[in-house]
């Protein structure tokens, strides 16, 4: 039996399988067990063991759903005489509706994320049916929000647990800005059984959808060609390996630097993540730190660095994904 730990040490093994695993957490455990040079046995256990202590919540497709004609609509909460028992409730009312593709928990600014998914060719009387559903229940609820359209976005896998030499690589995902390309309702329906758990064996997909697990295999690799899928990922409990997560928004004096603050962002070890929104702030992030003190020593490296373009920067963290499935975090 795997002992089940509060938090959890991770050993030097466990951070290389974690980082294998946020390159792509499609992979076969046999591969990572030869790049590892360890038996998959071994991998097999260590994978299980993560699962077990909730390091591991799951395994994530980053699927460019623009792609298939979606606009992503990103909306914040600040919630106002809410108690917990009524956070839990609108937390799972909201996971259940239509298109709503990701939730987040904050702390800061912001008490509350969600993300929306609507057609293009009717995505305002979409959004509007969704927005206004919730506001119907909980409008003397809501202190105040904020609506932004989240495209694109550049996503990178997580090494922020790397402690150790090693040399890792940056793998960008973009997504939220592709042009259409050419699908069918069998795509959409295998995206939406798969994309939320990317271990899962195709031939439970096939028996799920009456068709052969050869057909799942070759229209997620043609998903993958058309780049609807553009990598895949894991979504780690933060807390269980002692960090935190935040998003970070810099107010910028002039966009003349952005290019080179991109890429130094891209290339930092605790940053995975820059959005580009219409409606958001100048300059969007998120990253993964030890503590609060850590964050703050990091955003003033960054401003130190970039002083004659940043004017300011806000942050706020995120605790949980009540739901997580096309959209990273």
């Amino acid at each position: 039996m795997i002992a089940i730990n509060k938090n959890m040490k991770l050993d030097v093994l466990d951070k290389k399988i974690l980082y294998e695993l946020e390159k792509d957490s499609s992979q076969a455990t046999s591969i990572i067990a030869k790049k590892l040079k360890r038996s998959k046995e071994v991998i097999n256990f260590r994978i299980h063991r993560l699962e077990q202590n909730k390091v591991l919540l799951g395994y994530s497709a980053i699927v460019d759903m623009a792609k298939l004609g979606y606009f992503t609509f990103r909306i914040y909460i600040r919630w106002q005489n809410m108690t917990q028992e009524q956070k839990e409730q609108f937390y799972d009312e909201i996971k259940t509706k239509e298109n709503i593709w990701t939730t987040t928990v904050l702390h800061g600014k912001w008490d509350f994320a969600f993300f929306v998914g609507v057609k293009l060719d009717h995505y305002i009387e979409s959004f509007h049916k969704v927005w206004n559903k919730i506001l119907l229940t909980y409008k003397q609820k809501i202190a105040e929000s904020k609506i932004a359209i989240y495209s694109p976005v550049h996503n990178f896998n997580k090494h922020f647990f790397i402690d150790f030499p090693m040399k890792t690589e940056t793998i960008e995902r973009v997504y939220g800005s592709g042009k259409l390309v050419e699908f069918d309702a069998l795509d959409e329906t295998i995206l939406n059984i798969y994309a939320s758990n990317v271990r899962t064996p195709y031939t439970k997909i096939a028996e799920r959808l009456n068709v052969t697990s050869e057909t799942i295999r070759l229209r997620i690799k043609q998903l993958e060609k058309k780049k609807v899928i553009v990598g895949y990922k894991i979504n780690i409990n933060l807390p269980k390996i002692e960090f935190q997560g935040y998003r970070v928004d810099f107010l910028l004096k002039s966009v003349e630097r952005n290019t080179e603050l991109f890429e130094y962002l891209k290339q930092h070890k605790y940053f995975y993540q820059v959005n580009k929104s219409i409606g958001g702030a100048d300059f969007e992030t998120e990253i993964v730190v030890k503590s609060l003190n850590h964050l703050l020593e990091i955003l003033e490296e960054v401003v130190r660095k970039f002083s004659d373009v940043i004017r300011a920067y806000e942050y706020f963290g995120y605790s949980e994904f009540p739901t997580l499935s096309m959209v990273p975090d």
